[in-house]
């Protein structure tokens, strides 16, 4: 797999990874596939240097798991490639942000990103010497900023209010954050994927929810 210091990233874009995943289980139609048997069903060398980067980047995403030469489609894989719509776009979200280096990238430079920006995060962060980071910034500026798309389009899915969700747990981290309109003042929480867009008003309602989903005591108490 490419690396980039101390980062490791996939070589393969996450559309591209998805595609060559999607080609061989419909082919094999097996969970589990022998990592030689798929080589020759993407017409690929097993032991080339194209194969060996589309695995690991299958892997760095989290589509497959790895071992005794076999590929196994993950939970995340199969919701990638077979879920309703909103269920791929927020598995596409947790499969990049399960790559440290893109979930860093956003994190500091969300999506107006330069390959100055990441030739500068590169030395400061990955601590890549100044050839080498002139280098890789184009490379790697090019698969951010294809899989970067996908960050936003999950963040402005339509999510139901007062729901949680069942789907595959995410790595995308947490956001609280509170937006008012002219009509309402809106309290908006994401923990992972668990997401809840309520008036503050009906915030109480909604949290005592969650607490009796998940068999908790609730206690509502107000700072002094």
């Amino acid at each position: 797999m490419p690396k980039a210091g101390r980062y490791e990233f996939p070589f393969y874009d996450i559309d591209a990874a998805l595609e060559k995943l999607r080609k061989a289980h419909e082919n094999l139609r097996e969970d589990e596939m022998d990592r030689s048997v798929v080589a020759d069903t993407l017409g690929m060398a097993m032991m080339g240097g194209g194969f060996a980067y589309l695995v690991s980047s299958m892997e760095k995403y989290g589509f497959i798991k790895t071992g005794g030469g076999k590929l196994r489609i993950t939970d995340l894989g199969k919701v990638a490639l077979y879920g309703e719509e909103k269920e791929k776009e927020r598995a596409k979200t947790e499969a990049i942000m399960n790559v440290e280096l893109f979930k860093d990238l956003y994190e500091q430079y969300g999506l107006d990103i330069t390959e100055e920006h990441i030739r500068a995060f590169l030395r400061q962060k990955a601590l890549v010497d100044i050839v080498k980071a002139q280098k890789l910034a184009p490379t790697i500026d090019k698969i951010y900023k294809n899989v970067a798309n996908y960050i936003v389009t999950a963040d402005k899915l339509e999510r139901p209010q007062g729901v949680m969700s069942q789907e595959v747990p995410s790595q995308v981290g947490r956001r609280f954050d509170t937006q008012g309109d002219s009509k309402k003042d809106i309290l908006k929480i994401q923990y992972g994927s668990l997401y809840l867009e309520v008036e503050k008003e009906d915030a109480r309602n909604a949290l005592e929810m969650i607490a009796q989903k998940l068999g908790l005591k609730f206690v509502w108490e107000k700072k002094a």
